[in-house]
């Protein structure tokens, strides 16, 4: 009896320790419902290489790109407004450094080969110098046209006239005789205000500036002689004639 007693005693402690041990995870069947340790994750070097070399490239073409928009080279601009037709000198150029990929940009190395050209266009101050602004070609060159200064009187002519503008000029007709059409001119600079009165004020109390006109030679002389006797009118053809339009300037007056 007392044996029997001892066997099952060992029995229970067998029992017991197979039961702690199959709660451990350590031998036998897990029980019921008890979750499975996670088999340990594979770590993937490729991967993490990858990434690193992607925030790498990242990085340096960001920087790259940024130091491409700060490149600023040095180019020419304009130091002062320059009428159509004007010459182009080392004193109304300057220059600044600025980022631009076109190629009609002068570069301030290329001073020399704008030198002695002519504006083709207005061109206004800060401005910055483009070869397709410019003309190799004097535009008094060929004895086909001549400068004028004329009055340019209240009343007698639009406002905002400007370099560059296509103008009708105009002899005006008094003690019953008509207007005489002159020519069609273009604005080389625009009327800039005279110190008084006079011819190129207008005369007496007139307010009046004058404008310096480029009109064909044939007709010049007859110009100067209206704008000394105060009998010049324009009126507003076209606006930003380049000089090498040269075609569009015309002499109106009929000849008898």
């Amino acid at each position: 009896m007392a044996m029997r007693t001892t066997t099952e005693s060992v029995s229970d402690a067998v029992q017991d320790r197979q039961r702690a041990r199959t709660a451990r995870g350590v031998g036998g069947r897990a029980a019921p419902g008890a979750s499975r340790p996670s088999p340990p994750r594979r770590r993937r070097p490729a991967f993490a290489l990858l990434g690193v070399l992607l925030i790498v490239g990242g990085a340096a073409l960001a920087g790259l790109l940024a130091l491409r928009m700060d490149s600023r080279d040095p180019v020419l601009v304009l130091r002062s407004d320059v009428p159509a037709g004007t010459e182009i000198t080392r004193d109304i150029l300057g220059e600044a450094n600025v980022s631009s990929d076109s190629n009609l940009i002068v570069p301030s190395g290329a001073l020399s080969s704008v030198l002695g050209t002519y504006a083709k266009v207005p061109l206004s101050k800060g401005q910055l110098l483009d070869t397709s602004m410019l003309v190799r070609t004097n535009p008094l060159g060929g004895g086909k046209h001549a400068e004028v200064a004329v009055p340019v009187v209240e009343g007698r002519a639009p406002d905002g006239l400007d370099s560059g503008d296509l103008v009708r000029v105009v002899r005006i007709g008094e003690s019953g005789t008509p207007s005489v059409p002159l020519a069609l001119a273009l604005v080389l600079r625009a009327p800039v205000e005279s110190g008084g009165g006079g011819v190129l004020g207008g005369g007496g109390d007139s307010k009046g500036s004058a404008a310096t006109l480029l009109v064909p030679v044939d007709i010049a002389d007859a110009i100067v002689d209206a704008a000394g006797n105060n009998r010049i009118g324009m009126s507003l053809i076209d606006r930003g004639v380049a000089v090498t339009d040269s075609d569009r300037l015309r002499n109106l007056a009929v000849t008898r």
